[in-house]
């Protein structure tokens, strides 16, 4: 792993559940004085069970950790997700089949890159790999977002995203990008073989230069007059058409 060292103030029930019940690490967890309702027990009941004390301060005073959100009174402190180093990536690649993965272009909007995280977690997606530079940051809001989703996810940084698709190619993994107007419709694609689906940013898509680095462009049908698709909305889209062939093939 590669190691972050500042420390991440996550926030609502749902964020600290999932930390608590990853069983990733915990250095402070706050609670408002008074909380009650769904998933105030939980949270005690898996601090305790790890052995973190709950600290009770006012609802205000969790304003100070995290800012202006709505934090349903309680937060926590912890390490921020790692990213895998390349030997743990090759430990990946070697050990899995058909692989599923995902590779973002320059995904800038922590709510979209919170969504695309949550759908990848649920669908089973093996690795998430972006550049360092150009995709937002795996803050709060990212955490948030995800639902938790983020302390179960893998997750992979390189210098340049090119560098990433080159890596993906040489071990025989189908990179295909996720570009409208593409010949080949996404049921038509190879999805049951190991893939990195290439999913580009909110604004512009993918970049020329990153999807002539695929080997292949996959399209998601369309027949409204609206020409594009949310890049969370149509991650998720594709990535449970390869669950759907997938579940076919077993």
């Amino acid at each position: 792993m590669k190691e972050q060292s500042e420390p991440l103030y996550i926030y609502g029930r749902q964020p600290v559940i999932e930390a608590l019940r990853s069983g990733h690490p915990v250095y402070k967890l706050w609670m408002a004085a008074g909380l009650s309702g769904s998933g105030v027990g939980p949270i005690k009941k898996l601090a305790e069970g790890r052995g973190i004390r709950v600290q009770t301060v006012h609802k205000n005073q969790l304003q100070k950790f995290v800012g202006a959100v709505v934090h349903q009174g309680v937060a926590a402190s912890v390490p921020p997700p790692q990213f895998l180093a390349d030997a743990e990536v090759d430990a990946i690649l070697n050990a899995k089949k058909n692989p599923l993965i995902l590779v973002l272009d320059q995904i800038q909007d922590p709510h979209n890159l919170g969504a695309i995280i949550r759908t990848a977690e649920i669908s089973g997606t093996d690795l998430i790999a972006f550049a360092e530079k150009g995709t937002a940051k795996l803050n709060a809001t990212v955490v948030k977002t995800s639902a938790g989703a983020v302390f179960y996810q893998k997750f992979y940084q390189a210098s340049h995203i090119l560098s990433i698709l080159d890596k993906l190619n040489e071990r025989g993994i189908q990179t295909l990008a996720l570009a409208p107007g593409a010949e080949t419709l996404m049921y038509d694609a190879p999805l049951k073989q190991g893939v990195a689906l290439v999913i580009g940013s909110e604004g512009r898509g993918l970049r020329k230069n990153v999807e002539r680095q695929c080997s292949g462009r996959i399209a998601i049908p369309q027949f409204g007059r609206v020409n594009s698709l949310n890049a969370s909305v149509a991650t998720a889209i594709v990535l449970f058409e390869a669950l759907r062939q997938r579940k076919k093939q077993d």
